[in-house]
């Protein structure tokens, strides 16, 4: 933090990226600077970054050349433009509208902290002008959501325990890799987790995303320990329908209680974060070879050389989810045509609410605001209104 510029110390005459680094760092989830983590910092830092680089190229370069017309032909050449080419190409290139009101806000969210430092007098950001040219706000109505449905999750999680069954009964304690799926899709139906929370985040996202471990599940208990939206450790209930599944996945893997519960089996990645972790250890990259050499199966070095492998990914997950979804033939409304790793968080907490109570959702779900909760299933709440609605009116 000692090479960051204060914001208290910049004015109107500097250059937009001045109090960019203490900005990032008052939204890290921890650190500063290059120590600086959180999934939300990083996307500012790209988001906002990339907003300053694009206000340079158009001679816009500090604090008083900005106005809500810079801002708004900003908006109007680039994310308007963007969301164009999105809805031109199907979804296959540019922006949807619903991103390009997060960047937006991102950017507001900079130019709002330089107000309140008093290096501009007003957030131009939130005048008409610069705002014109954004696209409409999508609806976050719950209908415009996902819900694993209590016949989606039998469907998929049905179709992996068949699906490692028939790997067991022709491969034996070979069939790691489909047990490892039948087990990851069992925990994501029934414990509510994020699928951020249980698996390793994609390559420049929050690094301390690294999947949970085995040392964090405790099967006796059915509860598995995650770091939460909140940065905080957490404790999840899996409920009893995930243990065999994972029982089984430990007996198979034989892991280390450091090793991830869900593995990737990706042999390229494999392979690199076995060399990487072997070059730790002082190894030249000759002497890697060397040891790596005369094994075929890269897991046996994990084993043979006391190494952690890499987790899964959530990316590698919605991959396997859009497969189980087609090959299940599974039938999916909206505009996901997969189960969703929150379809199925969303699924879970609408079980809880319909059957147990609102406060049992949110606490299964996590949620420090009980509002939260109530938003996410107010179709719920409604449709019940109009099941008494019905009888109230029964005379008419």
């Amino acid at each position: 933090m000692s090479n960051t510029i204060h914001p208290g110390d910049c004015t109107a005459e500097d250059p937009l990226d001045r109090p960019f680094e203490a900005f990032l760092d008052s939204k890290a989830a921890t650190g500063s600077g290059e120590n600086r983590s959180g999934k939300y910092a990083a996307q500012l830092e790209r988001v906002v970054g990339g907003w300053i680089e694009q206000m340079s190229q158009r001679r816009v370069d500090t604090f008083a050349d900005l106005d809500g017309k810079t801002v708004g032909q900003w908006t109007d050449e680039y994310l308007a433009q963007r969301v164009r080419a999105y809805e031109a190409s199907d979804g296959d290139s540019g922006v949807s509208p619903a991103t390009a009101n997060v960047y937006y806000d991102y950017v507001s969210a900079y130019l709002e902290y330089c107000r309140k430092w008093e290096i501009i007098d007003e957030n131009p950001a939130t005048t008409a002008v610069a705002r014109d040219p954004l696209p409409s706000r999508p609806s976050r109505q719950a209908s415009d959501q996902q819900f694993w449905t209590p016949q989606q999750r039998m469907e998929i999680t049905r179709y992996v325990r068949r699906r490692a069954g028939d790997a067991i009964d022709e491969k034996g304690s070979e069939a790691v890799r489909e047990v490892r799926d039948y087990a990851l899709v069992y925990t994501i139906a029934y414990s509510g987790a994020r699928g951020s929370e249980i698996l390793r985040a994609p390559r420049g996202d929050d690094h301390r995303r690294t999947g949970a471990t085995w040392d964090n599940v405790n099967l006796e208990d059915q509860t598995i320990q995650v770091l939460g939206k909140s940065q905080d450790t957490e404790q999840v209930p899996l409920t009893e329908q995930p243990i065999n599944p994972l029982q089984r996945l430990r007996d198979l893997l034989d892991p280390d209680d450091s090793w991830p519960v869900f593995p990737t089996f990706h042999a390229p990645t494999l392979w690199s974060t076995a060399r990487t972790q072997l070059q730790q250890r002082n190894h030249d990259a000759e002497a890697v070879e060397d040891l790596l050499d005369p094994i075929t199966d890269p897991m046996d070095a994990y084993r043979q050389f006391v190494l952690v492998p890499p987790s899964m990914t959530t990316e590698g997950a919605r991959n396997l989810l859009k497969r189980f979804t087609d090959d299940a033939g599974i039938e999916v409304d909206g505009s996901k045509d997969y189960l969703t790793l929150h379809g199925a968080r969303r699924g879970v907490g609408e079980q809880y609410y319909r059957e147990k109570s609102p406060s049992a959702a949110q606490r299964v779900l996590r949620h420090s605001d009980p509002r939260t909760t109530s938003k996410m299933y107010s179709h719920i709440e409604a449709s019940e209104l109009s099941e008494i609605g019905s009888s109230v009116f029964d005379s008419e």
